[in-house]
């Protein structure tokens, strides 16, 4: 199985437990009530050694909320940024070996939504 999938299904299972979220979709989801996450772009390097294939991915998680201010969404950032940053765990075959955060960025329009952009760094290894 690709590690790009490996790591979208385990982001998917930590973001789950996410407080004050409706969920975490792969996409724009069409009927979703906010706030909800989206889990976007996925920009995978090789982090290979000379004995183990290995795997850089740069993930962005959104944050999208509607409502005034930002604080709800900076909220939820926050615990987005807990969720990743403990995740772990072996599954088909890759085992992930960190998750850093990269940066973070909140943007608002005029009709009232906010958007919290989440940049994390996830290496992984592929196992036997």
């Amino acid at each position: 199985m690709s590690a790009s999938l490996v790591v979208q299904r385990l982001l998917v299972t930590a973001l789950a437990g996410v407080p004050g979220v409706t969920g975490a979709y792969d996409g724009p989801p069409a009927d979703a009530v906010a706030p909800y996450l989206v889990i976007g772009a996925d920009l995978v390097t090789d982090w290979s050694t000379k004995t183990e294939t290995g795997h850089e991915h740069r993930i962005t998680i959104t944050v999208w909320d509607a409502g005034p201010g930002t604080a709800r969404a900076k909220a939820v950032m926050g615990a987005v940024e807990t969720a990743v940053a403990a995740l772990t765990g072996v599954r088909d075959g890759h085992v992930v070996v960190s998750a850093r955060l990269l940066r973070t960025l909140v943007l608002t329009d005029a009709e009232g939504w906010s958007q919290g952009i989440v940049d994390f760094r996830i290496r992984s290894l592929q196992i036997s």
